[in-house]
């Protein structure tokens, strides 16, 4: 049941569509015959090649010039006559705080400003969480002429991240007390950090590693799914997930549930755990926007992005309690990049586990019946890549702050 597709149905804009989880999005909303319009800063992005894109609108780097990004993005939905719009990164900040600019007929369903701004600080999130009742890494806010005392105090290794972040971005492991004062010193240095943005440190978690994703109609939950992350573009889970399966785990899904009904919550949102040595899931990071690993909750039966237009489109909706199956996705694109990270750091049998096959595995980048987006993401890397100067993992001005 719900919204019925008609010839009618208001078309849709979609942001940063180079990203696979804006091409899930885009895939998910144009198989069911709905006009989607993309919008990105690279002219190579996967999503404009989609057989499912109805258009594309070059948009400027929404970190580097946020109010223009709006000012385009503004241009792009008169262009196209949009009526939905679906940021999907951190841009969905932008078009919270500036909603008052948007005209009235466009409709969206993004967090409020307010909970946005306590989401995506890493720090003051895990004092929100613990509050609402949801288990949270040790956390220190130290300032750097406390790192020797802390150094006698903490058991190593020991994690030090900035407070705003994505994708392993401004995050570091030190295994020991120089290592802490070298690493800390330089996150500061490299992303302008000091006074209270400085870096803080938060105990180093060694088990599995878990997603909880979800969809609110503010703060009422529509659909939960929760995943485990196989393997990482970095070694030890660390980074980006590029192999994961569905998970069943009603105590992760509750420990997230807690903090998004606290937070009310609105639109799609994805919150990251890693288990501490006695099994428990501890909330790391929560992503308010769709995620990366999009696409294994809607081969596994649990179509976000459709949920997230109905709800922007206005419609009443009911929790969907759906029995997700039990299957493996992984990212093409992105175990090439982990073989690297391994072949490059010796690793030579979790490099020979990336080359093994899994039958019946999906894919986030790659289907035989859309297939060019897929050579468009690996040609855009390859040109994000040497533009970064070999960096794997970019950073764009004002990302990390």
């Amino acid at each position: 049941m719900g919204l019925k597709l008609r010839g009618d149905n208001p078309s849709v804009f979609v942001t940063y569509g180079w990203c696979r989880s804006s091409y899930a999005v885009l895939r998910s909303l144009g198989r069911k015959g709905l006009t989607v319009h993309v919008g990105d800063a690279s002219p190579a992005a996967m999503s404009r090649f989609s057989r499912y894109a109805a258009s594309f609108s070059r948009l400027p780097d929404f970190f580097v010039e946020p109010e223009r990004y709006i000012d385009c993005l503004l241009e792009a939905l008169k262009k196209t006559g949009a009526e939905i719009l679906l940021a999907c990164h951190e841009d969905v900040g932008l078009v919270s705080r500036y909603r008052e600019r948007f005209p009235e007929h466009i409709r969206m369903a993004v967090p409020s400003w307010e909970s946005y701004q306590a989401a995506e600080d890493k720090l003051r999130l895990m004092e929100i969480a613990s509050q609402y009742g949801c288990p949270v890494p040790r956390t220190y806010a130290a300032a750097e002429w406390e790192l020797e005392k802390l150094s006698k105090e903490l058991a190593f290794p020991v994690v030090l991240k900035t407070r705003i972040g994505n994708s392993a971005k401004g995050v570091a492991i030190a295994h020991h007390a120089e290592e802490l004062k070298e690493k800390y010193r330089f996150l500061a240095d490299t992303y302008h950090l000091a006074g209270e943005r400085l870096p803080f440190l938060q105990e180093f978690l060694p088990g599995r590693a878990g997603g909880v994703c979800a969809v609110y109609d503010h703060g009422r939950p529509l659909a939960f799914f929760a995943e485990e992350y196989l393997r990482c573009k970095e070694p030890g889970r660390f980074g980006t997930s590029t192999l994961r399966r569905t998970l069943e785990e009603p105590a992760l899904v509750e420990s997230g549930r807690r903090v998004l009904d606290g937070l009310k919550w609105h639109g799609p949102v994805h919150l990251d755990f890693i288990q501490d040595a006695e099994g428990v899931y501890r909330l790391i990071e929560l992503n308010p926007r769709p995620w990366g690993a999009m696409a294994l909750a809607i081969y596994a039966g649990v179509d976000f992005p459709w949920l997230w237009y109905r709800l922007a489109a206005g419609e009443n909706l009911t929790f969907a309690d759906i029995k997700p199956a039990k299957i493996m996705c992984r990212w093409i694109l992105g175990d090439f990049l982990a073989l690297g990270n391994r072949l490059r750091n010796g690793l030579w049998g979790e490099a020979a586990q990336i080359l093994r096959w899994h039958s019946g595995c999906y894919h986030d980048d790659f289907t035989w019946t859309d297939p060019f987006p897929f050579f468009a993401q690996n040609l855009d890397y390859l040109v994000k890549y040497i533009k970064a100067g070999g960096r794997m993992n970019p950073v764009t001005k004002n990302m990390v702050r």
